[in-house]
């Protein structure tokens, strides 16, 4: 019986936290304020860092895993810091989302949902719409960062709606593309908290490519389990509060190995990469940046909301928010975007969801929109 009981209990601590906070106040509402610092928590399983699933890619079968990019200069520190079992997995092994789980949650949903839930995000999808920010240069891009207002919201089962940067690359049929950021999922997750995000394609969502690491290519490098793919963002804000909670994201491509990296957090921590081999186009880099938000809802049902849930013209307090927007140029630049090179995008029509962009919002924000809303019935434009 005691040995029963242990096991349960062991079984019942699986939570890591975070608590670093950065606060951020926004020029011309010095009430508002943003801390960074989301805590991530949620149910992996830790694996051999050279048994993990995303090797059992045909392209990845002789891959050598890179455990820290080229391009940070604090390699002895990243390196030491991988072996230390810090809220995660112990040296030599990275934490993987609960696979058994997400099978299980793929088997309960509909398999039509999840195969519509994957295919291209455009205006002619039925049920899918899209508001973002998007570049407009005729130039290789070698990643992206933005910092995305965290808001709980209360989704269907056949319901989803991410905030999120893309990099992409390629003709429509054969799109590249990788998407990461904040999502409520609940076919994919069987709950409707706030995760960090990703997908992947090489194909334009045809057969190649997923969710997270629901089939091989993400390699994880990082053993704390609060950098995961999969894992649980908080806190995060409330409507109508002062504070708001944000997190940082950004993908950079290694210009020396070509692997695109997922950086969480301003003190920048190296989660995992996409390899370079998984791709045709992307693997020369990136022709299009975008920032903003995607829900998805079957057709004739109601969309969900997106963003905190409200529009952008109730302001800061209330409306979501993605801030501090940069690229990386084609000569491996960080500069913040350029109002003169974005373009607004969006499938929907402004009784559901909308953006506003005004460009440098101080510095402490600078570049940064407001977008989102309820979502609704009769969303096409």
């Amino acid at each position: 019986m005691d040995l029963i009981v242990f096991l349960i209990l062991s079984l019942c601590i699986t939570y890591c936290k975070i608590d670093a906070r950065n606060n951020i106040i926004l020029d011309g509402e010095s009430d508002f304020t943003l801390s960074n610092g989301l805590m991530v928590v949620s149910d992996f399983d830790c694996v051999d860092i050279y048994k993990q699933p995303s090797l059992q890619h045909p392209l990845l079968q002789n891959h050598k895993i890179q455990l820290y990019p080229t391009f940070t200069n604090n390699t002895m520190q990243i390196k030491s810091s991988y072996g230390k079992n810090v809220d995660g997995c112990s040296s030599g092994k990275v934490p993987i989302y609960n696979q058994r789980k997400i099978d299980q949650i793929i088997i309960n949903a509909s398999s039509r949902l999840q195969m519509d839930d994957f295919q291209p995000y455009s205006k002619g999808s039925l049920g899918y719409h899209r508001v973002t920010l998007d570049t407009t240069q005729n130039m290789i891009f070698h990643g992206a960062s933005v910092g995305i207002g965290a808001y709980n919201l209360s989704l269907q089962t056949n319901q989803y709606s991410i905030s999120s940067i893309w990099i992409e690359n390629g003709p429509p049929t054969e799109l590249n593309s990788i998407q990461v950021g904040a999502g409520v999922h609940p076919s994919l997750y069987g709950d409707s908290q706030l995760r960090l995000t990703s997908h992947w394609t090489a194909d334009s969502y045809k057969k190649i490519g997923c969710y997270n690491v629901n089939c091989p290519g993400f390699v994880q490098v990082n053993h704390n389990k609060e950098y995961a793919l999969g894992s649980v963002l908080h806190p995060t804000s409330s409507i109508g509060s002062a504070a708001k909670e944000i997190g940082l994201f950004k993908i950079k491509q290694d210009r020396t190995t070509g692997h695109w990296w997922l950086i969480i957090q301003k003190e920048s921590i190296y989660a995992g990469y996409w390899p370079k081999e998984l791709f045709t186009h992307l693997s020369k880099g990136a022709s299009l940046i975008r920032f903003g938000g995607q829900t998805y809802a079957p057709p004739n049902k109601d969309s969900p909301p997106m963003g905190s849930g409200r529009f952008p013209k109730e302001r800061f307090r209330n409306s979501g928010l993605m801030g501090l927007l940069k690229i990386i140029d084609s000569e491996y630049n960080e500069n913040d975007i350029n109002p003169k090179y974005m373009k607004r995008y969006t499938d929907t029509n402004s009784n559901c969801y909308d953006l506003w962009y005004r460009g440098y919002e101080g510095d402490q924000y600078r570049q940064a929109f407001l977008y989102g809303g309820p979502g609704g019935r009769n969303c096409d434009i």
